[in-house]
């Protein structure tokens, strides 16, 4: 990775713009495949299967692959499989009263050829609809493909609701936590390794906190100061440290400290 952040940043100074964390943002999720991808791995292999001995029981894996993995997120668009026209021909056809979907997964380049066409009934209420034709190399792309292109939908389709999205060129999504490394990884690397630890920091900001309580000029700061090192204690997991906060805050805690000092 230094390589990589020495090439997109060459100066002395850590200066993280919008457009080079997008950089590398999208460098770091492209290493890895989304959960999405990796729970279509299993139909991919079925397929895989079909394509090389294309017999009744790898077309009924594949089948399967399709009811499970396939038809739920199609179901979600409100679009419904056809299953006879897969066990029949062997193309995966979903519709609704407006459009359909065929998905050809022998596609002649090793993709998956998908046609979109509007249904007849539809014509009179879209006439201005176009057939769509494209090959794509995964099954997960066919279904973005038809969220993004046939619904206008935005978002990543078969990706778990809790994941945090943030909005780069490829609707990649990046949780907090990730952020958060990749920011320190950059920074940290930027300086040469010379970010302190977390304990580092703790033992320097206990020390700087005891010397303010000690040596203030005033009660009140003396005070803040002691009530800062209970709220550090805490931080750092001491095991008085709900002993001292207790005896430091009261039964009213910081809330009825803050009401006290700024009022309602």
């Amino acid at each position: 990775m230094a390589t990589r952040w020495t090439s997109l940043h060459e100066t002395s100074k850590v200066k993280i713009t919008k457009e080079l964390l997008q950089k590398i943002i999208k460098e770091e999720i492209l290493k890895e495949a989304t959960e999405g991808e990796m729970q279509f791995a299993p139909f991919e292999e079925a397929r895989q299967a079909y394509l090389q001995e294309p017999n009744d029981d790898t077309k009924h894996e594949l089948g399967l692959m399709i009811q499970k993995l396939v038809e739920p997120l199609m179901n979600e668009m409100g679009l419904f499989w056809e299953a006879e026209s897969y066990y029949n021909v062997g193309d995966l056809v979903f519709n609704n009263r407006q459009v359909e979907v065929t998905i050809d997964p022998k596609g002649e380049t090793g993709g998956y050829d998908v046609n979109v066409s509007a249904q007849v009934s539809a014509m009179d209420t879209d006439p201005a609809f176009e057939p769509m034709n494209i090959t794509l190399p995964s099954m997960k792309g066919v279904v973005q493909f038809i969220n993004d292109k046939v619904f206008r939908s935005t978002g990543m389709v078969g990706e778990p609701e809790a994941q945090t999205e943030l909005p780069l060129e490829n609707k990649m999504r990046v949780t907090k936590s990730q952020l958060q490394e990749i920011i320190r990884e950059a920074i940290d690397e930027e300086m040469g390794g010379g970010m302190p630890s977390k304990a580092e920091i703790e033992e320097v900001l206990d020390d700087v906190l005891q010397n303010i309580r000690k040596n203030a000029l005033s009660d009140d700061i003396a005070k803040q100061g002691a009530r800062a090192e209970v709220l550090l204690s805490m931080l750092m997991g001491d095991r008085y440290a709900a002993e001292m906060y207790k005896d430091m805050f009261g039964e009213r805690g910081l809330k009825g400290y803050m009401e006290d000092r700024y009022g309602d």
